[in-house]
């Protein structure tokens, strides 16, 4: 289950763009800095677009769904097509329902489902990365700032290679994020419509 959780989660991601280049001190910090307004966000509602690379398949897997985030600690991730499949964190709890298969699970019971809880909020309101357990980069492109996220704990390193968060170059915001596997597959999630601050309805976050 800790497999399939990290495989829908572990990001949104981006194609790599050739012309990326390493940022100078000055850039980070003027990039760090202009991520404060992300901040303000305290509600998130998306569309997304995940599309699954395998090695033994030519084309992607494409789904699609929903993700809604409230600050601090609500987050539902649900999708729609071609399966429905809906993971709900809140009080400390992962709840999931798998096609009418519910389950609930202790998130303090499970360092992996923590570091996914924590790590969408911080990809969404633009937060620091605890450099202890990744190596962090900062990247500059053409239309926006990518963001490469490289474990560096034994257990991370079991199922992501890396993490890349794709920054639009407009607002600053996630607008993709893309998880590499040890295998050489890997997601890319595409967010759309993005809605901020807007009321969400309490039924987003039951299951």
């Amino acid at each position: 289950m800790i497999r399939k959780l990290i495989y829908f989660f572990c990001c949104m991601l981006p194609y790599l763009a050739l012309a990326q280049v390493q940022m100078s001190p000055a850039e980070v910090s003027a990039f760090k800095k202009s991520l404060q307004k992300a901040k303000e966000i305290k509600t998130l509602e998306t569309d997304f677009v995940q599309y699954k690379h395998m090695s033994f398949i030519k084309k992607p897997v494409e789904s699609t769904g929903k993700l809604y985030v409230q600050h601090p600690d609500r987050l539902s991730w649900s999708y729609t097509s071609p399966f429905a499949y809906k993971m709900v964190f809140k009080a400390g709890k992962v709840l999931i329902n798998d096609q009418g298969k519910r389950q609930s699970i202790d998130v303090s019971n499970s360092k992996q489902f923590e570091k996914i809880s924590h790590l969408v909020s911080s990809a969404i309101r633009g937060e620091e990365y605890n450099e202890k357990e990744f190596a962090v980069s900062y990247l500059k492109e053409a239309g926006g700032s990518t963001i490469k996220l490289v474990p560096k704990t034994t257990d991370t390193k079991r199922y992501i290679k890396e993490i890349s968060l794709l920054f639009s170059g407009s607002d600053n915001l996630v607008r993709e994020i893309i998880l590499r596997e040890p295998s050489g597959d890997y997601t890319r999630f595409v967010l759309k419509n993005r809605k901020i601050n807007t009321k969400l309805h309490d039924s987003v976050f039951n299951f």
